[in-house]
């Protein structure tokens, strides 16, 4: 047995959507005020979304995002999710996520991703088909930037010779990476062999509690050692839906109308495991999958034991404000957690199995 010897910790989620009740300026402010309450109330980190020509996320650069945040905000980690690198010059982002980390004082998680939506490259003009391969080259030079402050790469997409990065990020050797996981489990051997933490979505506790095991073993073979590799998955978390009310049927009402204009939107991919591309939903379905802590503050408590004794992580990420969700609402589900909820976990450590 292994004991991680780490508090359960509940960050949040922001994909930042113009619902039809919003206007762009109001879901972003909301936003950033729901990040400042979010340090004052103890969530441990806020996590934000990047896409473009879409209403469902409005943000197009996590970076200038999260340096507003970071100018609020004291203790809570900071963190994208993700930069989708085969759409920025990874230099560029390098020096603006190390810039992040300088007017955070040191708070910033680097999320990253490919990208998934062919739309979001096309209106940039960059070739979808190819962002398997810029994105890994991305990863390699982003790395090198923030770890070393000098690059020297050639590959297919980028020729760099001795180039010097600044401003140098507080963090060292750097902040620390987060691939974004679901289905595949190349995603996490990946994520395992460079020594990067993720974040999961979409899958269920088995397949999570598998992908850890995976994780580990794949980290441990590549000669990363012991400590690093528990550090690193005492990083990582899951994504899941999540609301609080008074009552159960309280939160229920009130996160359907986000929920469901949300998945209304066409054109977006399947959901952590919960709607199909199709978009089709039914409700009560949704609110039964083992992806949903919707309910009352003893209900939600129930459901994040079973996540934790069937998973084996510590650390939640939490999707409040989905599909433009009023302000007041979340500000209360958020408050709701914070004041019955984590008094729970505090002071709980959990021991993983290694398998």
């Amino acid at each position: 047995m292994a004991v991680l010897g780490k508090d359960m910790t509940f960050g949040l989620f922001f994909l930042n959507s113009v619902a039809p009740w919003k206007t762009d300026a109001e879901e972003l402010r909301n936003g950033l005020d729901q990040i400042k309450l979010a340090d004052e109330l103890g969530f441990h980190s806020a996590w934000i979304a990047e896409h473009n020509a879409r209403a469902y996320g409005v943000v197009s650069s996590t970076s200038v995002y999260l340096s507003a945040a970071a100018a609020t905000t004291k203790n809570i980690k900071l963190g994208s999710a993700v930069s989708r690198l085969p759409l920025h010059h990874p230099l560029q982002l390098a020096e603006d996520m190390a810039l992040v980390d300088i007017i955070s004082d040191g708070r910033l998680y680097l999320g990253v991703g490919k990208g998934y939506d062919k739309l979001e490259f096309d209106a940039y003009n960059i070739d979808f088909d190819e962002r398997h391969e810029k994105y890994l080259e991305s990863l390699d030079i982003l790395t090198t930037a923030l770890q070393n402050g000098r690059v020297n790469y050639s590959g297919k997409f980028f020729d760099i010779k001795d180039i010097p990065v600044y401003p140098r990020p507080v963090q060292s050797p750097r902040p620390p990476i987060f691939v974004m996981v679901s289905g595949n489990d190349a995603s996490m051997i990946n994520a395992a062999k460079q020594g990067h933490s993720f974040v999961l979505g979409g899958i269920k506790n088995d397949d999570t509690k598998h992908k850890i095991a995976l994780y580990r073993e794949q980290a441990l073979a590549s000669g990363l050692s012991e400590e690093y590799v528990e550090e690193a998955v005492a990083r990582s978390g899951k994504l899941l839906f999540c609301f609080v009310g008074e009552t159960t049927e309280q939160a229920q009402e009130d996160y359907r109308q986000g929920l469901e204009w949300y998945m209304s939107e066409r054109d977006n991919r399947p959901t952590f495991g919960v709607i199909s591309r199709e978009r089709d939903i039914d409700y009560d379905s949704f609110l039964k999958s083992e992806n949903t802590l919707v309910g009352s503050p003893e209900k939600v408590i129930q459901d994040i034991e079973r996540y934790k004794e069937e998973t084996g992580l510590n650390n939640i990420i939490l999707w409040m404000n989905i599909g433009g969700q009023y302000h007041d609402k979340v500000v209360k589900s958020m408050k709701l957690f914070s004041e019955k909820v984590m008094p729970h976990f505090e002071g709980q450590s959990l021991s993983v199995a290694k398998k």
